[in-house]
C-alpha cells in the first residue's frame, strides 16, 4: 500500500512511528534543511503513537520532504 504526502495531513498533531525499510515503502522520504513539506519534531520513544509507516530515506525523487526542527512541528515522529 502506498502513500502520498497528502496523507501525513491527518497526523498534523500527533506522533507517527516511521519504520526505515529498504525495500516496498509505503512512502519514499528525504530530510531536508528547509523548505519541506512538512515539519517533523523528532521523538525519542514510540509511546503514543497512531500509526506506523515504512518509510525509505532516499536523496532523490522523494514522496515527501521532511525538515526536522526542535519545535512547533506540524507532528512527531520516532524512527524505528
Amino acid at each position: 500500500m502506498g502513500y502520498s504526502k497528502s496523507y501525513l495531513a491527518q497526523f498534523k498533531g500527533k506522533k507517527v512511528t516511521f519504520k526505515v525499510v529498504t525495500s516496498f515503502p509505503d512512502l519514499k522520504v528525504q530530510f531536508v534543511d528547509s523548505f519541506g513539506d512538512y515539519k517533523v519534531k523528532m521523538a525519542s520513544n514510540s509511546s503514543f503513537s497512531k500509526e506506523t509507516i515504512k518509510i525509505q530515506i532516499v536523496t532523490s525523487f522523494p514522496d515527501v520532504k521532511l525538515q526536522k526542527v526542535s519545535s512547533f512541528g506540524d507532528f512527531e515522529a520516532y524512527l524505528d
